[in-house]
């Protein structure tokens, strides 16, 4: 008789349970920007993301690149006074909301998307004009040589950007995982608040630890 009531008590309790969970990381690599003549340089960011619904995930990223690339400018005959190049290296922190989506059944694949703004936390712009070596009595100027101007009060202060990518998740121990990450970033508008627009994609390859944890939330 006894089991028969606790038999009956147990199938009237309505359990209902929700799976759900999350992933947070860290990784770093070296980026380059294609459009210019670039040299490598650092990216580093740490994220969080929830999980909302089946293999998807929203979250926020904190992610640091900087520029460095050189550019020429003029175009025609060198005239005195004319900038001929620029070079730029440039730091910028980004907070950005971001997206993930694992696009197979194991999560082994991912693709990504973020959206956010960043502060400018360093850096440096030098143009390179066309300028004479001397000048004589009779105010003529004679030779010709290059002298880099720093103008990196043309510097912004904030930027939008956005990027995607893809990653591939390597399973380790338990609940951590090892990331490859690929992503291409843009920043709207130029990189220079001066008379010559420079714009370029970020490109980025970066390697990480990331840690994937479930969480079950039982009613009764």
């Amino acid at each position: 008789m006894k089991h028969r009531i606790l038999i009956a008590l147990l199938c009237c309790v309505c359990i209902s349970a929700s799976g759900q969970g999350g992933m947070y990381g860290a990784q770093a690599g070296m980026g380059y920007t294609p459009g210019y003549a670039s040299r490598l340089t650092p990216a580093v960011e740490a994220y969080y993301l929830h999980k909302v619904m089946y293999h998807f995930y929203a979250g926020g990223s904190l992610f640091f690149q900087r520029y460095s690339f050189k550019t020429d400018v003029g175009s025609g005959a060198a005239h005195y006074g004319n900038v001929l190049s620029m070079e730029q290296r440039s730091s910028y922190i980004f907070l950005s909301p971001k997206v993930d989506y694992a696009i197979n059944y194991r999560s082994y694949f991912h693709v990504f998307a973020t959206f956010g703004l960043g502060v400018r936390v360093g850096g440096r712009e030098l143009s390179y004009t066309h300028s004479p070596i001397w000048t004589t009595p009779g105010g003529t100027p004679y030779g010709a040589d290059t002298l880099a101007v720093n103008t990196s009060y043309n510097l912004p202060g904030t930027k939008a950007r956005f990027g995607f990518g893809l990653a591939e998740r390597i399973p380790t121990l338990r609940f951590w995982n090892i990331m490859l990450s690929q992503e291409v970033g843009f920043m709207p508008g130029s990189l220079s608040k001066g008379p010559y627009a420079l714009s370029t994609p970020y490109v980025c390859f970066q390697v990480g630890i990331m840690h994937k944890y479930p969480q079950v939330f039982v009613e009764y």
